[in-house]
């Protein structure tokens, strides 16, 4: 089944989305990772079943609107943001379904905002926001304001001389993709300049925020989650290890380790993935 185009006008911003399955069925929104697009979910969409899936591009991501210049890219924002997207849509009650600052977001906004609202949660390889140090927030304000005095439009900006050489990039990034995974997320985020091709992301995505939330403030929006919640991780790395230590103190998530990288939900364990979303959603775990 081919994705419906959709463009959801917020008062701030106008974000692009995709939407597939029954319009009348169940409906969950579903938020990218950092730097991806709702092309993220392409290869499980098809696996659903009775989900009205509507996959939005985040503010700086994909075809959706950039911030405004002195608009941070903060995450409190992007909850802001989806609490403006269901009013857009007028979904009273919704799931969510979020990749890893998807997951982050959609968890933020389910253990608080949106508390009443949200169905149930999905999170994969992402569930709260990672704190900071209290002794580390100085060198973070000062680091954030020298960034900031750099224009947007002076920010490095990475070119590429074929879409190609984007492709074998992205598949290569920090966080590593298949071939045809990358094909689909570089697909829907680079645009021709001239003989180059560069990305549609806002160059500001990457700089560092000047606050963060502590331990105890992090691990609060999942502990107040009261919707049936799942967290889908990869059995190893830096998410695991933090999943391991805190995860007595998450008793309402259930947890889902499962083997492969941080974008399984491309590659590694679609079909398993697939499985679960379906199950929450609809007819429930």
């Amino acid at each position: 089944m081919q994705p419906r185009e959709l463009s959801i006008q917020t008062p701030h911003l106008t974000f692009a989305a995709l939407e597939w399955g029954d319009p009348q069925g169940s409906p969950v929104i579903a938020l990218h990772g950092w730097l991806d697009n709702v092309a993220s979910f392409m290869p499980m969409a098809n696996r659903l079943k009775g989900i009205r899936l509507i996959a939005v591009d985040q503010a700086g991501h994909g075809l959706s609107d950039h911030r405004p210049e002195w608009f941070s890219y903060d995450v409190w924002h992007y909850v802001e943001d989806l609490v403006y997207i269901a009013e857009a849509l007028q979904l009273d009650r919704f799931g969510l379904l979020g990749h890893s600052m998807g997951g982050v977001v959609s968890a933020m906004a389910a253990g608080s905002v949106l508390k009443e609202q949200v169905t149930g949660l999905v999170a994969i390889d992402g569930l709260f926001p990672w704190p900071r140090k209290a002794e580390d927030a100085p060198t973070a304000l000062c680091d954030y304001i020298t960034q900031r005095r750099t224009p947007a439009d002076q920010l490095p900006v990475t070119r590429y001389r074929s879409k190609q050489q984007a492709i074998r990039a992205r598949s290569m990034s920090m966080f590593k993709v298949s071939r045809a995974s990358s094909e689909l997320l570089v697909e829907r985020s680079i645009q021709q300049e001239g003989d180059d091709w560069l990305w549609t992301s806002d160059p500001r995505l990457k700089l560092g925020s000047p606050a963060r939330f502590s331990l105890e403030q992090a691990l609060a929006f999942p502990q107040q989650i009261t919707c049936p919640a799942h967290m889908i991780h990869v059995d190893h790395g830096a998410i695991h290890d933090a999943i391991q230590q805190y995860k007595d103190r998450l008793p309402n998530i259930e947890f889902h380790p499962m083997s492969g990288n941080h974008h399984l939900h491309m590659d590694d364990q679609v079909e398993a993935i697939a499985g679960i979303v379906n199950s929450v959603f609809d007819g429930g775990l």
